[in-house]
């Protein structure tokens, strides 16, 4: 026997009847045979996987490629998600911050609280980077001016700060700005003419309230012909806030308040009408702040925070707009003067060819 055949090891069973007993013997060379059989098995089931990119080897990795597919598809969605919420923050921040620049310039805060523009916040496709640095910056900006609105001392007020016409003259989704403060072109005369308050259309009858406390300087309609801007306003209201402040409305269809009345922010004086110089149910809100030596009309959104402004660093920069002063005078008013519904009648041309509204 040679090497190749010793024994490694040997397994005899003797049955216990007395039978035929057997044994199992491992020599060198069955070793040899068995080690080299198992390495041919291992290489054909290699061969085999490989061989099939769909089959074996697809259903053994299925497993975890499919559970790294949905954790990718929900970590996408949830980092989507995120880049929404935080644009979604970048949009309200820019608008609490635009609020809060006007607030500052009409309570008098010194230009560096509010004079420094605002950049726009990031757009859709921005980079997450991008849009993080932007509400870093802007937040910070924020909280800075929310501090400095909140210590700013009762001296620098214009008027009282309950008497500062900062709330809506009306109820915000009830109404659509039909014409800004600026030029505009004349919808009965068709000339660019300028319009120095902000005009609301709004359905007839809806509640019109004071922007902030302060006493009716006038309720009713203007007739004279001396003051013929007036007539254009029908049925009017203007509350006196105090600090050469008043606020204008006009078009009413109903007035709650008399002259003399003491109102405060919120109350109802009158509703949406279409008296006077308006084709469809609508407010005209003035609103009247010392600027340039005199009380004169403003951009109103640059106190009352609802309304719109259409360029906000230019109003800050210039708030009369570089309208001129030829503005209907407070001082023409009448001193009395009693709400009366006008009759509406369609708008008719005069023989000059321009239209005018019969009252």
């Amino acid at each position: 026997m040679g090497l190749n055949d010793r024994t490694i090891w040997e397994v005899q069973w003797h049955p216990g009847g007395g039978g035929r007993f057997r044994r199992l013997v491992l020599t060198r060379r069955g070793l040899r045979r068995a080690l080299i059989a198992l390495g041919l098995a291992g290489v054909l089931a290699l061969a085999i996987v490989g061989a099939l990119p769909l089959g074996l080897r697809g259903f053994l990795t299925s497993f975890t490629v499919d559970a790294a597919r949905r954790d990718n598809r929900a970590l996408k969605a949830r980092r989507d998600s995120l880049r929404e919420r935080s644009l979604a923050l970048a949009g309200r921040v820019y608008v609490q911050l635009q609020r809060g620049r006007r607030l500052a310039w009409a309570i008098g805060l010194p230009q560096g609280a509010w004079g420094a523009p605002c950049p726009a916040p990031p757009a859709a496709g921005a980079a997450d980077e991008t849009a993080a640095a932007w509400l870093s910056q802007q937040g910070a900006r924020l909280e800075r001016l929310g501090s400095e609105l909140a210590g700013a001392g009762a001296g620098s007020l214009r008027c009282p700060l309950a008497a500062m016409p900062t709330g809506p003259p009306i109820n915000e989704s009830h109404a659509v700005a039909v014409a800004l403060y600026g030029w505009r072109l004349s919808p009965f005369t068709g000339k660019t003419e300028a319009h120095y308050g902000t005009t609301l259309a709004a359905p007839e009858g809806e509640p019109v309230l004071a922007a902030g406390g302060g006493r009716v300087l006038f309720a009713g309609v203007v007739r004279e012909r001396a003051t013929n801007d007036w007539t254009r306003m029908g049925n009017l209201v203007v509350i006196d806030h105090g600090g050469e402040v008043a606020t204008v409305f006009g078009h009413l269809r109903d007035i709650a308040v008399k002259r003399g009345q003491i109102v405060a922010r919120g109350d109802r004086i009158g509703t949406v009408g279409q008296t006077g110089w308006t084709r469809v149910p609508a407010l005209y809100y003035e609103l009247r702040w010392p600027t340039g030596g005199a009380s004169r009309p403003i951009d109103p959104g640059l106190v009352t925070l609802s309304l719109p402004v259409e360029d906000l660093d230019a109003r800050l920069a210039d708030p009369s707009a570089g309208l001129p002063p030829e503005y209907p005078a407070l001082e023409r008013l009448p001193t009395g003067g009693a709400a009366r519904p006008i009759r509406r009648r369609p708008v008719r041309n005069d023989p000059q060819g321009s239209p005018r509204a019969r009252q």
